[in-house]
């Protein structure tokens, strides 16, 4: 192999930026667990979560030149601004509910779910194709999916159907990016995420009238957790996009349930059941596969 096919198969800059989105996703998965005792509804926590991430943008907005530079075609973001919106809404939603009730360690191995779908996702409307690493991938994966999301309990089937769901649609977005949003900047495609989240939200809790106003702690609270994960988490991940096929940026690498564990067991003392633990090991494993075989082009599977 030459360097060139070495550089292909491991952009660095693309891996960077997803430590990065790695890192502060964890982050955020230990701030949201953070809130689980707030009384606030999942619906009113998502947009304060959002809400603090545009705020955030709108301070770094005047640093930084390149976002700045981005309003002179900004009716190019119209189409991403309206899917992520409403896509990321309703997978927010369920995210925190998940997390809330059956905890971040289980929440992020199940939101690893995230990669699966989204190679499907690739092979069926992008033309991606499937080799054998990748499906030994695909089965470790959804071995360990069902250790980790079985559970007896009613209250633990509906935070796992609840992470499921939000995996399925955090990956039909990532999708819509690589499709609709390949030339755009990422970082004013997270910006218009949160603005997008935030109206969205908004407007729902109008109508239904279940709008409450946080006290100063938690809006500090849930600010600093979405400017982590929907802002500086999210617009790592969009630009790795770029650079790298979509299931690979959807693994957001098996290095973000380390960072999980690690700080749900510092802050929180919340470990899952060893049986719980070995379902997700299979899962980075399986996601582990899928990152390294991604792109090779022999032996493909049906050929």
């Amino acid at each position: 192999m030459n360097k060139t096919e070495k550089k292909e198969r491991l952009p660095i800059k693309g891996y960077l930026f997803l430590i990065a989105t790695a890192f502060f996703t964890a982050l955020s998965y230990a701030i949201g667990k953070a809130l689980e005792r707030s009384d606030l509804h999942p619906e009113t926590t998502t947009f304060f979560w959002f809400f603090g991430a545009f705020i955030v943008a709108l301070i770094l907005f005047p640093f930084l030149r390149a976002q700045r530079e981005e309003l002179k075609r900004i009716r190019q973001y119209r189409d991403i601004f309206i899917w992520s919106s409403v896509i990321t809404s309703a997978g927010a939603a369920l995210w925190m509910v998940a997390l809330w009730t059956i905890g971040p360690a289980l929440t992020s191995f199940l939101m690893k779910a995230q990669t699966l779908f989204a190679l499907l996702l690739g092979i069926l409307f992008l033309g991606e194709r499937l080799n054998k690493g990748e499906s030994i991938g695909i089965v470790m994966t959804v071995a360990g999916g069902a250790v980790v999301a079985y559970q007896k309990e009613d209250y633990l089937i509906f935070g796992t159907a609840m992470a499921i769901g939000a995996a399925f649609l955090y990956s039909f977005l990532s999708f819509m990016v690589k499709k609709i949003a390949q030339d755009l900047n990422m970082l004013t495609v997270a910006t218009l995420r949160t603005l997008g989240v935030s109206i969205v939200l908004f407007t729902y809790l109008m109508l239904t009238g279940t709008f409450e106003p946080p006290n100063l702690k938690q809006a500090l609270i849930m600010a600093c957790g979405g400017a982590c994960g929907a802002y500086i988490a999210k617009g790592s991940q969009f630009h790795a996009i770029k650079l790298l096929d979509i299931s690979r940026t959807t693994a957001v690498m098996p290095m973000e349930s380390i960072f999980v564990l690690i700080l749900a067991h510092v802050f929180f003392d919340d470990l899952p059941s060893v049986t719980k633990l070995l379902g997700g090991a299979s899962i980075i494993a399986g996601v582990v596969f899928l990152v390294l075989f991604r792109g090779q082009k022999n032996d493909i599977l049906g050929k």
